[in-house]
């Protein structure tokens, strides 16, 4: 399995790899490198080429830390056909040689996030040195909603509660307001950081700074990959969504909701389902409804919100979970440190 480096000439070729797969994920993308470059991380994707072939490719987000410290990192990535093992046995190995290769003296660890949930997977990371890590930097559950019913058959899977409140949406004259690349203006994302930054007060979750929605905006701007969804009522704003497409699939990463006496309890329904109804049309077959919180945990702070996602049906996804290739002698203490510092309710972020 050869490694290449790519440039900025192989932009196309690797988001069409990244597009048509079946494990196509956000993170993965050229776009999202670019953002995060604007962050103290510095991005680098690579090919994985086996005959001539383009097997994998693979996003690799370096983080700069204090003291000239750096780690490495792949956030649902390496892109590949996850379900041919054989294939993992080749490309695993190529990427842990090409981690070596890239190391310096001060680099601490080089982390994976796979796309996938098959556990049987795991001796195939761990036979390369990867070790599983006790949390993960992303959220380790979504929620994925197949789009490919039609939209009677769709609202039929949600729970009855779901399908009352959305009536009632309709009912109060709910409407839902979709723009889309070019069209979103600055004052528009200022309006959705408004209440992206009430929401992540309420439910404790680290809130992004509002330059990465106007980079992440400039970037998907041209192939109008981005979507920016309003619901109102009388005028007046109840939610934002920020949506981002690749592929077959919409990624809903980043909402905010109003609390408003009158509406508050029935209209976030009706929000999701015009955004759904919207994505559908579009061509979206798959909606990541992006982060869920533990079955087992009652007490979980992510309760509420899962339960609210979990109304529109849909198909739980566990992922893997991190594993770290450890080269330094410092990962020890990072670890204990890290452990030390998390505390038992985590938020997770992009």
């Amino acid at each position: 399995m050869e490694v290449i480096v790519f440039d900025n000439k192989d932009k196309n070729r690797y988001g069409s790899f990244l597009r048509n797969s079946k494990y196509n994920d956000i993170l993965q993308s050229w776009e999202w490198g670019e953002v995060k470059s604007r962050f103290n991380w510095k991005a680098q994707r690579i090919g994985f080429f086996e005959d001539g072939e383009l097997r994998g490719i693979a996003q690799i987000l370096k983080r700069r830390l204090p003291f000239g410290l750096s780690l490495f990192y792949v956030p649902r990535g390496p892109i590949f056909d996850w379900d041919k093992s054989d294939l993992a046995k080749k490309i695993i190995p190529a990427l842990k040689i090409f981690f070596m290769t890239q190391k310096s003296l001060k680099t601490i660890f080089f982390r994976l996030e796979p796309p996938v949930k098959n556990p049987g997977l795991v001796e195939i990371l761990k036979d390369s040195g990867f070790k599983p890590y006790f949390k993960t930097i992303q959220p380790p559950s979504t929620l994925l909603i197949d789009l490919t019913f039609s939209e009677e058959e769709l609202i039929k899977k949600f729970r009855r509660t779901a399908r009352n409140l959305i009536n009632r949406s309709e009912r109060e004259g709910m409407t839902i307001e979709a723009l889309e690349g070019f069209r979103i203006t600055k004052n528009d994302l200022k309006n959705f950081y408004h209440l992206y930054r009430l929401t992540g007060k309420r439910f404790s979750f680290p809130l992004r700074p509002f330059r990465q929605f106007t980079f992440l905006t400039e970037e998907l701007a041209e192939s109008r990959a981005i979507r920016l969804y309003a619901a109102k009522i009388k005028g007046l704003v109840l939610a934002y969504g920020l949506v981002v497409l690749s592929g077959n699939k919409a990624f809903y990463v980043w909402g905010g909701t109003a609390r408003h006496e009158n509406y508050s309890k029935f209209s976030n329904y009706g929000y999701i389902w015009g955004m759904l109804k919207d994505l559908k049309r579009a061509g979206v077959e798959i909606f990541d409804f992006w982060g869920l919180g533990p079955e087992e945990d009652l007490n979980h702070p992510w309760r509420g919100f899962t339960l609210f996602k979990t109304a529109f049906d849909g198909r739980r996804f566990d992922y893997l979970g991190a594993f770290d290739l450890p080269v330094s002698i410092l990962y020890p203490a990072f670890k204990m440190i890290d452990k030390l510092m998390t505390p038992k309710y985590r938020a997770t972020s992009s």
